[in-house]
């Protein structure tokens, strides 16, 4: 009998509310493969064995920070993180002071505010500098890793700390493949590949690229030595894969056209599995709801970037009888104050409603006490206009008609399937149009045909085609009758 090839499946973070890398070790194992998870975990965070499901091994491994020669690394450690939480506050500071600031008061703020963009900026362009000059210095002396070369123990920290912390684990777990989740893993990867082929075992490398990262905002990137850092580890080691997916058909051409890939990128729809919806309560019950109430629901990560502001201002403009309740992940979070005093100031603070995250299990009965659900991502960016997020699907398995902004492919999915409306990016006015035009004629219909097309198992046949390929197992899966499984992770 064949033995089934291990796959060990991994990405910088902790894995617990990253559905894709468990959807993937699900179809892998249905199909009778050996998947095996890292969740890399915080500093002092709990280490330890799990199980996904039966009968997926997940190791949670917390990071250990690589040393550093005459480096002051919590300086370095600190820097992006820093610098991008105070340039977020200052450029939106006077933005939520609202027309009942003080002129002075405002005046104030401003001038706070804009001393620390020009002092972030500094700060961001002595960094640059100092990696410029190190960059030249390493060339010089004939320096060819490219990770050295993008400056990651400078600019990029974390990815040396990921490559200190996995590289050893990689090797010990003896893995058929490498399936990667992140940029900030390939260092890892690439050392894990080299000692695995030295003792030589034939060791694949599947690498997944969820965003086109060359095309973020410039408010999400953090610094640009950082962010360049981060480009040129995906550059790296994208051409060094067996196989390259991704999330969308223009982050594929994307790919495709800046690096030297044998092949273009197959594109795997970040989509959730079809289940049957259960749980114990929903949103509607936890913000305490009755019938009469129409809910309009955002969940998931907030951040300025992502247009959280547009649908706060937008309460004004949806009907009377319409709340926006958001799913915070995670709840508490930072920016509630902030948003509370936004929509106090539009005289909207009555009818906004945050609630905390459920199991993955729950989560689309938890969403489905909604009536309307909300995706604002502003339009305008390659990578935002590239994004099909798995949240526009669960929206759907959750049986909700869509409210998004005018990021294109997103707008193209809506309108196409006709399940929602859409609104101009960053224009409450018309984010609130949009929802009302919406609850005032609902395509429950078509929402409910579109979400039983596009499901998680829709596409297990071509992932396992995919890593046949590569491994020369027979993987198959089993009939349709079978149930995907949970994607909870428990105690082993």
């Amino acid at each position: 009998m064949q033995k089934p090839p291990r796959v060990v499946l991994f990405r910088h973070a902790p894995i617990d509310i990253d559905s894709r890398v468990k959807k993937f070790a699900t179809t892998l194992s249905r199909a009778g493969y050996e998947p095996i998870v890292i969740s890399l975990e915080p500093v002092g965070g709990i280490a330890g064995e799990y199980r996904l499901g039966e009968d997926i091994r997940v190791i949670r491994v917390p990071i250990i920070r690589a040393p550093r020669e005459g480096a002051d690394t919590s300086r370095v450690n600190n820097l992006e993180a820093r610098r991008t939480q105070h340039r977020r506050r200052a450029v939106y500071r006077t933005r939520i002071t609202g027309a009942n600031t003080s002129s002075a008061k405002a005046l104030l703020q401003w001038v706070r505010s804009t001393a620390k963009v020009a002092y972030l900026k500094a700060e961001d362009g002595v960094s640059d500098v100092a990696f410029r000059a190190q960059q030249a210095r390493d060339k010089r002396a004939g320096q060819k890793d490219p990770f050295v070369l993008a400056g990651v123990d400078r600019g990029l920290p974390v990815v040396a700390d990921v490559a200190h912390t996995l590289t050893g684990l990689l090797v010990e777990l003896q893995p058929d493949v490498l399936h990667a989740h992140h940029p900030q893993a390939l260092l890892a990867t690439r050392d894990a590949l080299r000692i695995l082929r030295g003792q030589g075992r034939e060791v694949k490398f599947f690498y997944d690229a969820r965003e086109n990262f060359a095309g973020i905002p410039e408010l999400e990137k953090g610094l640009q030595a950082g962010h360049e850092a981060l480009l040129a580890c995906e550059r790296a080691m994208i051409g060094e894969a067996d196989v390259v997916s991704t999330v969308s058909e223009p982050i594929a051409d994307v790919l495709l056209k800046n690096n030297s890939l044998a092949a273009r990128p197959e594109v795997l729809l970040n989509m959730p599995p079809l289940s049957t919806l259960a749980g114990p309560s929903t949103v509607r019950e936890v913000a305490g709801l009755g019938s009469e109430v129409r809910i309009a629901l955002y969940s998931g990560t907030m951040s300025w970037a992502r247009g959280i502001e547009t649908i706060i201002k937008g309460i004004a403009y949806m009907p009377d009888d319409v709340h926006l309740v958001i799913v915070s992940v995670p709840l508490p979070h930072p920016m509630i104050p902030k948003l509370e005093a936004l929509a106090g100031e539009h005289g909207v603070a009555d009818r906004l409603h945050f609630v905390g995250p459920v199991s993955q299990d729950q989560l689309l009965h938890y969403l489905s006490g909604a009536d309307v659900a909300i995706h604002p991502l502003p339009g305008g960016s390659p990578n935002h206009d590239a994004a099909m997020p798995n949240k526009l699907f669960e929206y759907l398995h959750a049986g909700l008609p869509l409210v998004v902004s005018d990021a294109r492919l997103m707008a193209e999915f809506v309108t196409t399937n006709q399940v929602g409306r859409v609104f101009t990016s960053e224009d409450p006015q018309s984010f609130g149009k949009q929802v009302g035009a919406t609850l005032a004629d609902p395509p429950l219909d078509r929402v409910r045909d579109v979400a039983a097309t596009y499901s998680w198992q829709g596409q297990e046949e071509a992932i396992i085609s995919l890593y046949n390929q590569i491994t020369g197992f027979d993987g198959t899966l089993p009939g349709d009758d079978v149930a995907f499984g949970s994607l909870e992770v428990a105690p082993a």
